[in-house]
């Protein structure tokens, strides 16, 4: 069977590097290319619509309404043609190579669901994607005063770093900003949860993987660049409610991540 993949894109308001994020993709080496490049665009209010329609071989999707990550990007799952998929940020880059070596870990690797590549920022400064689960001690050494002792800031470097070793590793969960489901992962995890509108969606993915057998690889030979947007005020304050409202959904359904357990590894 030939290996073939799909690119999935949810954009939100993303004119400022949707192009860049899709130029990256279609300027593939041949042997790289995707089988569809597929955006789903969640009303947003500027010109990401046309800019995605503006490239070749891109079929866009338009929601009348924000309909949130996790919908948006199972609406592109289910109309993409590729056996693999890859979920993608509207602020990812991909290089040259990065397919090679995802869909060669996947030939190697049948037990893995999710795979993440390394990401890093314009500099080339590699980013925390695979993490440890997200107890209450690694939540408040994030974002209280808390991470300032060097209690907490052993805890969140402990939750940030731990998997970063510059090999492949199995880890917990992956940041969601760049996912590849495997067919295996597909059809024995699915896809992502819809009950999620906006974070956490990609930590309980990852769980669901590790309860159904199959495991979570960061693969660092996959390399992809990762611009994170700057945002306004009133957009990170209804970002931090979003959070806060997913995070208290994940703890509900999965109490003991509270305390930094799940299964998988330990």
């Amino acid at each position: 069977m030939k290996e073939t993949w799909s690119a999935v894109i949810t954009a939100f308001n993303s004119g400022s590097t949707l192009g860049n994020a899709l130029d990256s993709i279609i300027g593939l080496p041949p042997e790289e290319k995707p089988l569809d490049i597929i955006v789903v665009d969640n009303a947003s209010g500027d010109d990401s619509g046309r800019i995605a329609s503006s490239r070749p071989g891109v079929t866009l999707v338009e929601n009348p309404v924000n309909l949130g990550l996790s919908r948006a990007n199972n609406m592109g799952a289910a109309m993409s043609r590729g056996s693999s998929l890859f979920f993608l940020n509207p602020d990812v880059e991909i290089a040259p190579g990065a397919i090679t070596a995802l869909r060669g870990f996947q030939r190697a690797h049948p037990e893995a669901a999710l795979l993440g590549p390394l990401m890093t920022d314009d500099q080339g400064v590699p980013q925390s994607t695979a993490r440890t689960w997200p107890s209450l001690a690694s939540v408040a050494a994030r974002r209280t005063g808390f991470g300032g002792t060097g209690a907490g800031a052993g805890i969140a470097r402990r939750h940030l770093y731990r998997f970063h070793t510059g090999a492949p590793e199995r880890a917990h969960w992956l940041v969601g900003a760049a996912l590849w489901l495997t067919p295996g992962g597909r059809k024995t995890v699915g896809l992502m949860n819809e009950g999620y509108f906006l974070y956490f969606e990609d930590v309980e993915w990852c769980l669901r993987a590790w309860r159904r057998g199959m495991e979570v690889w960061i693969v660092p030979d996959a390399v992809i660049t990762h611009v994170c947007r700057r945002q306004s005020a009133d957009v990170t304050q209804k970002a931090a409610r979003l959070h806060f409202r997913s995070m208290i959904r994940f703890y509900s359904a999965n109490p003991f991540a509270m305390f930094g357990k799940g299964p998988g590894i330990p």
